[in-house]
């Protein structure tokens, strides 16, 4: 069975979670812009109310900002793992696009449930990308 596809798709997925990762970068870059009052009174007490957590004080504003960091990273992360594979024999592919379908699985989950449509179609075209290739690549030899 030829690997071409199922190369091609784990490739594919590679550059998806590139974009996804770099996309989400973009929401670090600017600050959030109230659009009346109530949104500015909302901004400022997620900002400047600070609450004890063990010992250090953090807003909501620091822990909404650093939830979105290690996602932008975890995304840039697996693309990273998926560049350093991508000319390695099939059935370690096979082995890391599952890795990727487990993460992608769990947190498009997430996204169905807490966020917007762009995000859940990023993680949810990315993750069929990597199904994809799942089934295209051939599974390793036993000896």
């Amino acid at each position: 069975m030829t690997d071409k596809w199922g190369r091609r798709l784990f490739k594919a997925g590679t550059v998806a979670l590139l974009i996804l990762g770099l996309v989400h970068s973009l929401s670090l870059i600017r600050d959030l812009v109230p659009a009346n009052e109530t949104e500015r009174q909302l901004i400022g007490l997620m900002s400047s109310y600070k609450f004890n957590l063990m010992g250090s004080m953090r807003s909501m504003a620091d822990m909404l900002r650093g939830f979105s960091v290690s996602f932008m990273l975890g995304a840039l992360g697996f693309a990273l793992f998926d560049l350093l594979l991508f000319r390695e024999r099939a059935g370690l592919l096979k082995r890391a696009a599952l890795a990727n379908i487990v993460w992608l699985a769990a947190m498009t989950a997430v996204s169905l449930r807490y966020f917007f449509i762009i995000p859940v179609s990023f993680l949810a075209v990315t993750l069929l990308i990597f199904v994809l290739a799942w089934v295209k690549l051939p599974a390793e030899a036993s000896t």
